[in-house]
């Protein structure tokens, strides 16, 4: 543990106890800040899980232009049998309704 000096102007407004009082807070942030710091087994690990996530991410990727395709398919099909049945329902309408 590293020596802090206090200054004197500090240490006669604060007393004794306050100074006593930071030097504890001091202590206490340093130890809890280092142990939020990542080391290098936790940046390889996130690196690996990165990749990982990127293999995913490309085969969602795919997998959304093949249902997309898939999707334009469907809607042509739709679109053509719509038309069909309504020149069919037109022709019915001409055929029956005038003679």
């Amino acid at each position: 543990m590293s020596v802090i000096a206090i200054p004197k102007s500090l240490r006669d407004k604060l007393g004794d106890d306050g100074v006593d009082a930071l030097l504890t807070v001091f202590s206490e942030v340093t130890l809890s800040s280092r142990v939020d710091l990542a080391t290098k087994d936790d940046i390889r690990v996130l690196r690996d899980d990165m990749s990982k996530l990127e293999v995913k991410i490309e085969s969602v990727k795919s997998e959304i232009e093949k249902s997309g395709k898939e999707i334009i398919k469907w809607m042509l099909a739709f679109w053509a049998s719509q038309i069909g049945i309504l020149i069919a329902s037109i022709a019915v309408m001409f055929r029956f309704f005038i003679k």
